[in-house]
Order: structure tokens, then C-alpha cells, then sequence
């Protein structure tokens, strides 16, 4: 007597009915998904009559600034001013558009360059580096922990990339 094993059921389903394998989560699927679940809760009425509909967003609150800093920031934000650690950001996030353009223009003469010229240069990007990198820790010491640190420079690896195109 022979006995059949037993077949999973996904084989006797229509190949139209058969599971899809699971895709991996990406951070362009994960939005997808969120996306798709707003608008699915949006349909179905989840977002109206929320307090506050209709009203002005208080964008000012600073639940998040320790209490004893509040007066002191209220009057920095109402001179035009930002805490010192956010003036730093933007300083830093300058100074890392600018060395783009500088790497950007170097990357375009590198070729052409001698190597005395090329260490030169070199040597240039790795002080542009280490200085920005300064600033950073800076910003990631001073910064509450409730702000977004900023990653540092891997100086060997961006040097590596001088002259690459």
C-alpha cells in the first residue's frame, strides 16, 4: 500500500490564490504603507471633528524646553534668535553645502593636478574635515537629547573619495 504524503494546501490553490511572497520594508515601501493607511483612515472619517479642526496649530509650544530655559528661549525666539545649539546647525549645515561645492569643483581638476598639488590639496580637505567634525561634536554636546545628532565625517573614507568621479 503506498500512502501519499500530504501536500500543503497552498498547492492545491489556483495560482491566482496562492500567497505573494513578503517584500522587504524599505523606508520608500514603509511610507507607502503609511501613506495608504492615512488615506484609508481619512476615507473612513477617522480625521473630522478633531478638537481643534479648523483652528490656527499652536506651532510655538515648549513643552520640550526645560522649565528653568523657557523665559530665556521665548526671548531669544522674540529678538529673531535661536538657542545657541540651532544657530550651530545651520552654521554646520552651511559649511556642508559649501564643501560639497568645493569637493564638487576639485573632484572636475583633480586629474590634471600633479601629485604635490594633489597631496596639497589633500591635506586641504582633510582641515576642512576635521574642523567641520569639531562643530559637529560640538552641536551633538550641546544639543538636548531630544534633537537629531549629527553624524561625523569619516575622514579616511572621504578622503579616499578626492579624485574619484
Amino acid at each position: 500500500m503506498t500512502h501519499s504524503t500530504p501536500s500543503p494546501d497552498h498547492e492545491h490553490q489556483h495560482p491566482e490564490e496562492q500567497p505573494t511572497p513578503r517584500q522587504p520594508v524599505t523606508a520608500r515601501t514603509f511610507r507607502s504603507l503609511v501613506d495608504q493607511r492615512i488615506a484609508a483612515a481619512e476615507a473612513a472619517g477617522a480625521f473630522r471633528d478633531l478638537p481643534g479642526a479648523g483652528k490656527p496649530l499652536k506651532l510655538d509650544d515648549d513643552a520640550t524646553v526645560p522649565a528653568e530655559e523657557r523665559a530665556a528661549f521665548r526671548l531669544l525666539k522674540n529678538a529673531g534668535f535661536a538657542p545657541p545649539w540651532i544657530e550651530l546647525q545651520k552654521e554646520i549645515l552651511t559649511e556642508q553645502d559649501k564643501l560639497k561645492d568645493w569637493l564638487a569643483q576639485q573632484q572636475q581638476h583633480w586629474s590634471a593636478l600633479n601629485e604635490t598639488a594633489q597631496e596639497r590639496l589633500r591635506a586641504d580637505y582633510r582641515r576642512r574635515l576635521v574642523a567641520l567634525n569639531r562643530q559637529i561634536s560640538s552641536y551633538n554636546l550641546m544639543s538636548p537629547r531630544s534633537a537629531t545628532h549629527l553624524p561625523t565625517f569619516r575622514v579616511e573614507r572621504e578622503l579616499a573619495r578626492l579624485g574619484e568621479k
